[in-house]
């Protein structure tokens, strides 16, 4: 008998616990809005600034935020406009039901002049809500002429759960560039050397067939000119040599996954080191001479899965980043020195082939180039101007916990070794000091990591979608010097849904 009326009474309480949340929103986080950083520039290559208020969590009804403004050397009209309108001296500023940020337009009209300095400051002034309230970054500076930005929470614009995007992040200007991760599949060197960089992100690999030249001799059925003797996993994952006599035999291992081919004791991968290097890439070194430069079969990595289009919905916390596969061609590429010669066609093809000359540019790291529409892309922003890169995405042939296979990873973050970035974990342990008490005087030089772009990696959060680690940050220096720390707080929405990225950085 008590233990029924235990059980009725327990069943009551969760009766009324279950009202209680639908009926007064009792679970519900408060509703704070920040700008997403303190300063942005108007450079004179940019006219127009999305200025971007973050809430702490989705909008759960409609409402208006005020901005006011204020400028020194600028006026309204003359110097800078905006949209929503703000001749009034305010601005309004919508939000809807169920958004998590809010933006608007800054256009810039007249550019300072040597020696001036001229900037406008926006300052949240109310809501129509009394429920809102400011964050901590209530007002943002929007300089003429370049400043470092100080310091911003960062909302990642990666897309979701299929992780659609790649987000390239610079810390001095505070922005942030998007762009779809199956735009491209290679990327070509613009330094004084001549190497090709795969899509680690779209998990393309590629093999070198030794020896051929003739991009039109090689089909499906082709015999290589030597056998290739390959490390592969059996149906229990444990390795196993393979010995691969022809072309189809080598497609069979060629795509990233647990069954990729490779031999990491006699230096074989058919993907880049994650160190992102130029030593160890899937493609040798491009020569100058055109008869050193032998035919490659790239696998074009993997579809991004359309959400709408899958079976079953991605659950809260779950990832679906791999869709089918995009097929394979064969590619050669030459090199004068200055430019890059891309001949590819399909595997199949015996008659003719495509050819793209691209000539290197010294503003940009790499130039990237889509294999499936046959031009370059932009996608990395000038290596001055990019610090990480929230790559979504990151595949490569490796050891992982003693299993040799073709890796793929979520949630990944690399930065910008090759523009000379440098970076450095902090573990808040003994004598280390904790992300707010961090200051200037506490950056050891020798610490930062500059040749391994993985150096981040997942290593801000626990394995298999686990929680963000809370007790860790990371310390950045800039091409320029300047330094900043940063430290993730989330890779969920307020809803759960992955592949949305917050980090939190100011600069020392």
């Amino acid at each position: 008998m008590r233990k029924t009326i235990l059980l009725k009474a327990i069943a009551l309480l969760l009766i009324i616990s279950s009202c209680s949340d639908d009926d007064d929103g009792q679970d519900l986080i408060d509703f704070t809005v920040n700008f997403s950083s303190e300063t942005v520039n108007a450079s004179e290559e940019d006219t127009t600034s999305e200025i971007t208020l973050n809430f702490s969590r989705s909008a759960s009804e409609a409402g208006t935020i005020t901005v006011a403004y204020a400028g020194t050397n600028a006026e309204y009209g003359t110097d800078f406009t905006t949209s929503p309108d703000g001749a009034s001296g305010t601005l309004s500023i919508p939000v809807a039901i169920g958004d998590q940020s809010a933006s608007f337009t800054f256009t810039k009209l007249e550019d300072a002049i040597e020696g001036e300095t001229k900037s406008v400051t926006f300052s949240i002034d109310g809501f129509d809500n009394t429920d809102w309230s400011q964050g901590a970054t209530a007002s943002t500076l929007v300089s003429f002429t370049p400043i470092a930005a100080t310091s911003g929470v960062v909302d990642s614009e990666n897309g979701g759960a299929t992780i659609p995007n790649q987000v390239y992040f610079d810390f001095s200007s505070a922005t942030q560039t998007t762009v779809q991760r199956d735009t491209w599949e290679i990327a070509l060197y613009n330094g004084a050397e001549n190497h090709v960089f795969l899509n680690s992100a779209l998990a393309v690999s590629a093999v070198e067939l030794i020896g051929v030249t003739d991009l039109l001799a090689i089909t499906e059925t082709s015999n290589l000119s030597e056998p290739m003797e390959l490390m592969g996993l059996n149906a229990m994952f444990q390795p196993e040599p393979v010995t691969v006599n022809t072309v189809s035999e080598l497609l069979e291992g060629l795509p990233v996954s647990y069954n990729q081919y490779g031999n990491l004791d006699e230096g074989i991968s058919f993907t880049d080191n994650p160190e992102g290097t130029l030593e160890d890439t899937a493609f040798s070194e491009i020569s100058t001479t055109a008869e050193e430069n032998y035919v490659y079969i790239v696998s074009l990595g993997n579809e991004i899965p359309i959400e709408e289009e899958l079976e079953e919905s991605i659950e809260p916390g779950t990832i679906n980043t791999s869709g089918d596969h995009r097929g394979f061609l064969k590619v050669r590429i030459l090199s004068d020195g200055n430019s890059y010669t891309i001949q590819y066609a399909d595997l199949a093809e015996t008659e003719s082939y495509n050819e793209v000359t691209v000539s290197k540019d010294d503003a940009y790291n790499l130039t990237a180039f889509s294999l499936t529409n046959g031009e370059t892309v932009s996608v990395e922003p000038t290596k001055e101007q990019w610090d990480i890169n929230l790559s979504g995405v990151f595949a490569y042939y490796g050891d992982s916990g003693g299993l040799v296979a073709g890796l793929t990873y979520s949630d990944y973050v690399v930065h910008n070794n090759l523009g000379g970035a440098g970076v450095y974990q902090v573990i808040v342990e003994g004598d280390a000091p904790t992300y707010a008490n961090f200051s200037m005087d506490n950056v050891e030089e020798a610490s930062f990591v500059f040749n391994n772009r993985s150096y981040i990696g997942t290593g801000w959060r626990q394995p298999y979608g686990g929680p963000i680690y809370e007790d860790r940050y990371y310390v950045l220096k800039d091409i320029d010097g300047n330094y900043y720390k940063f430290m993730f707080t989330a890779y969920t929405s307020t809803e759960g849904e992955r592949g949305h990225y917050q980090f939190t950085y100011e600069r020392l």
